[in-house]
């Protein structure tokens, strides 16, 4: 899909409380500004303190304005339906927050699972991945997994970097245009600790997602 300057892109992220969604939704912000994008918007889910707790940030962005004021961006929540794309940190979170996907939505998910409180206590069932795949086809075809939490601890030593790696991620998708590499990498520098690590997962995280793409669109030949 091809985007226009004046187009708004809509982002939804969503996990739980300590995976860093509000770390990432600013990350792209800051980098929206870097890239000399005219309007950034977004909100911010605060207050769940408790680790595990469901987190949502949207992010929405206008690299160009219309002269005429009323087509441009100026709500930071995205309307039912219209999601460009999805970040999903754990994967039931993307079930949660489906009233904002349509067949227009690319959705990146984190296989690494969380079971909630109701889970774990044996009153509810967490749905396998083959289902939640299922379930997010009914939107959409473009459904992509990647175990980010795996490779993080994997590679680091930690799960720290698993939002770094979920971006990168979603730049292989091109759901994030007119922000460029460099942009994010800026950021980074500037705003956390170890850049250099969180750098290294950002390409990490473009490498995998780009090898997890090209297998899904061999398999639709």
């Amino acid at each position: 899909m091809s985007f226009k300057e004046t187009d708004v892109i809509n982002i939804v992220i969503a996990g739980t409380a300590g995976q860093g969604v509000i770390t990432l939704k600013r990350l792209i912000e800051f980098a929206a500004q870097k890239a000399g994008i005219k309007r950034a918007f977004g909100s911010e889910m605060h207050g769940l303190a408790q680790r595990e707790g469901a987190i949502t940030s949207h992010t929405r962005y206008q690299k160009e304005i219309f002269e005429e004021e009323r087509k441009n961006l100026h709500s930071p929540l995205i309307c039912y339906g219209d999601a460009d794309l999805y970040i999903c940190f754990e994967p039931v979170e993307a079930l949660r927050r489906g009233i904002f996907a349509s067949n227009k939505t690319t959705f990146v998910l984190n296989s690494w699972t969380i079971p909630g409180v109701m889970i774990t206590a044996n009153l509810e069932e967490y749905p396998s991945l083959d289902k939640i795949m299922e379930t997010l086809n009914g939107y959409s075809d473009e459904v992509y997994f990647i175990n980010a939490t795996e490779i993080s601890i994997e590679r680091f030593g930690q799960s720290q970097q698993v939002n770094l790696i979920m971006l990168g991620f979603a730049v292989a998708t091109r759901k994030l245009p007119f922000i460029e590499l460099g942009h994010y990498e800026e950021v980074i520098k500037e705003r956390l600790r170890d850049p250099d690590l969180n750098i290294e997962a950002l390409h990490l995280g473009i490498k995998e997602g780009s090898k997890i793409l090209k297998n899904s669109l061999k398999s639709k030949v």
